[in-house]
């Protein structure tokens, strides 16, 4: 094949990274990219409206059809279509994890970079309270937190963004304490660079794989946590769809519409697991000491 043929086809670089993975790499990016399409999309790729509720037609199982049409994963208690709802409910599902681990990596960082490259007690209080709050069930204090106030988006975005901070802080910590003590951020401090510049160039730049990685993982976790907070309905406002109130509204039901719950947690489950996967292949390519066969 000639060059210009390559250069031609603007695919052929894509076909060709995707047939040179595990087909599970390929299978976790493939549902990966399907999710997000479904955040992006929402209602416009739905197939019914998700809000129409028909009591005629409710608990239809996978593949019937229906007055407003074939419902393909059936329907839930008020009629509603359940691939409708489960389109509409990725959105909340990545935007609310999404911006809570970003929140947390913003955080983890400044705290972690700071009390690695000044030490001291400032080191130690970063140390101390992140053992105290590893100490706690997070799950319960959140759980706690939220039933305590009114639920709402941006409660559940701090508050795991408050149970996901210290992993980032601790990494970025120990990163830190390691790079600053090397040979040329000495050179640099001979030079009189800034301590800003000496951050922002040559440290920061040193832990954001670290972080990276980290936060692949992190989302998952989120994830779980989030679908965990609208199983026990303090997760995102009623009137918003999500995957965990699903599969809490559908516990009701496994023993007759065993679809109710299957869906949703499936959702759920492949996704992290589509996250975790994809984190360990972004962890070998970031990780020099690793061999990849």
């Amino acid at each position: 094949m000639t060059t210009n043929s390559l250069t031609m086809n603007p695919l052929h670089g894509v076909r060709r990274a995707l047939a040179g993975q595990p087909a599970i790499i390929v299978i976790a990016a493939l549902f990966m990219a399907l999710v997000v399409a479904a955040a992006i999309g929402g209602e416009a790729l739905a197939p019914h409206d998700p809000t129409y509720q028909d009591l005629g037609s409710r608990l239809l199982p996978p593949g019937a059809q229906g007055p407003e049409g074939r419902y393909w994963l059936g329907t839930e208690a008020l009629g509603r279509d359940v691939l409708s709802l489960l389109i509409v409910g990725a959105r909340p599902a990545l935007v609310v994890s999404i911006v809570a681990v970003l929140l947390a990596a913003a955080v983890g960082i400044c705290t972690g970079v700071g009390a690695g490259y000044r030490g001291g007690r400032l080191a130690d209080l970063l140390l101390y309270l992140s053992n105290i709050q590893l100490s706690f069930p997070f799950f319960l204090l959140a759980i706690t937190i939220v039933g305590i106030l009114r639920p709402s988006v941006p409660l559940v975005i701090g508050v795991i963004a408050l149970g996901s901070w210290v992993p980032f802080a601790r990494i970025t910590y120990s990163d830190t304490t390691q790079i600053k003590n090397l040979e040329y951020i000495e050179a640099v401090h001979v030079m009189r660079g800034t301590t800003l510049r000496i951050l922002a160039r040559h440290i920061l730049p040193n832990v954001l794989p670290n972080v990276l990685v980290l936060a692949t993982f992190a989302l998952g976790t989120a994830i779980v946590m989030e679908s965990g907070l609208s199983f026990v309905g303090l997760g995102v406002p009623t009137d918003t769809p999500t995957w965990g109130r699903m599969l809490s509204e559908g516990r009701d039901y496994m023993q007759t519409a065993w679809w109710l719950t299957v869906f949703p947690g499936g959702c759920i489950f492949l996704l992290v697991l589509s996250i975790n996967v994809l984190g360990e292949q972004l962890r070998d390519y970031s990780d020099p000491k690793l061999t990849r066969g």
